[in-house]
């Protein structure tokens, strides 16, 4: 099979957004199985730069089994069928003329599959799209892809560096965004006095782009750290959190897959798509400030409770990594481009 693939208007792919570090991990996946060309040039996802040169966009000149364009409607415009775009950002026109858009979550699929009939679809999807939209002709789960360069990184000089850095004691993280919308659930700056009086040793750190107060200045601020580094940060935290924006219902997340591959115990609420990564029987989801606590404390206290948590984690990783992805999703492709 041979795949035509488009990030909007990036001519290559690299590590310096989350959309193109998401695409990449996706094309790499895609590479296990099929010939992949991101901007009509060869994916080689062992090669520097990818093998990609930084060439102006334009239609592509070689014919391709399935065309994926993701936020470029000039060119999605202008493919032969069989082509397919990602489920977000809504366009009518986009919709109309696919033959499938994507999704990262069942969830968001099934949202999808019946949106003109379900009432509480917009509300569920955030309002991300219309109150009425063109019908998909058929919508496909392609999941996430877990980066194979996370794995626990103990023992390392980088993560020796991240423990100092976060302040060496038991040590509670928070990584991504911090604004007025996306952030951890306001449970934990709830819980944290109770736990700051039961561990004598809790750090806290948040990281990332933090464009908000967040109101308890016991709270580390650590800024940006690089993709490459991120195993590392993972790894020098004990407990990790979750963004608890409403999105994280239905919208995968790479950090909660980050976590489960370097085995860091993630407290979360039980949201859709986040129990499709983790699983209806993991121990840590939580509904309250109490039940939070609860969680952190058996962690900090229970070295077999925690290490248990740790190798359900890691265990269940294995189903994200790229050989396994991108099987599933060559499978639906190719039931796509014969149906």
């Amino acid at each position: 099979m041979k795949i035509y693939h488009l990030l909007a208007t990036q001519p290559v792919l690299n590590l310096e957004s989350g959309d193109r570090i998401n695409e990449l991990k996706f094309i790499t996946a895609l590479s296990k199985y099929a010939e992949t060309y991101y901007n009509d040039q060869k994916f080689d996802p062992d090669a520097p730069e990818y093998g990609l040169n930084k060439e102006e966009i334009s239609s592509p000149t070689g014919q391709y089994d399935l065309y994926y364009v993701r936020n470029n409607p000039e060119i999605f415009d202008a493919l032969p069928h069989p082509k397919v775009c990602m489920a977000y950002p809504y366009s009518p026109e986009a919709y109309e003329h696919a033959d499938a858009v994507l999704t990262t979550t069942e969830a968001w699929k099934e949202k999808l599959d019946n949106y003109n009939d379900d009432p509480t679809a917009a509300d569920f999807l955030c309002d991300y799209y219309p109150k009425k939209i063109i019908p998909p002709k058929k919508v496909i789960n392609i999941g996430q892809v877990l980066d194979p360069c996370f794995y626990p990184r103990h023992g390392s000089f980088l993560h020796f560096r991240y423990k100092a850095r976060f302040g060496y004691g038991f040590t509670i993280g928070y990584f991504g965004r911090v604004d007025n919308e996306a952030r951890p659930h306001q449970d934990f700056l709830a819980a944290l006095p109770f736990l700051k009086r039961q561990i004598p040793n809790l750090c806290s750190v948040f990281a990332g782009n933090i464009r908000a107060e967040i109101g308890d200045r016991s709270v580390r601020v650590a800024g940006k750290i690089p993709y490459l580094e991120m195993p590392f940060a993972n790894s020098a935290c004990d407990v990790l959190l979750c963004n608890e924006h409403p999105e994280a219902n239905w919208l995968g997340s790479g950090k909660t897959l980050e976590a489960m591959a370097c085995g860091v115990p993630m407290a979360l609420t039980p949201r859709p798509a986040r129990v499709e990564q983790l699983g209806e029987e993991y121990p840590l989801y939580y509904r309250g400030k109490d039940e939070l606590a609860a969680h952190i404390m058996r962690l900090y206290e229970d070295r077999n409770f925690y290490d248990e948590v740790s190798a359900y984690m890691k265990e269940r990783a294995k189903q994200f990594y790229p050989e396994v992805m991108g099987k599933k999703v060559i499978e639906k492709f190719k039931e796509l481009i014969n149906g």
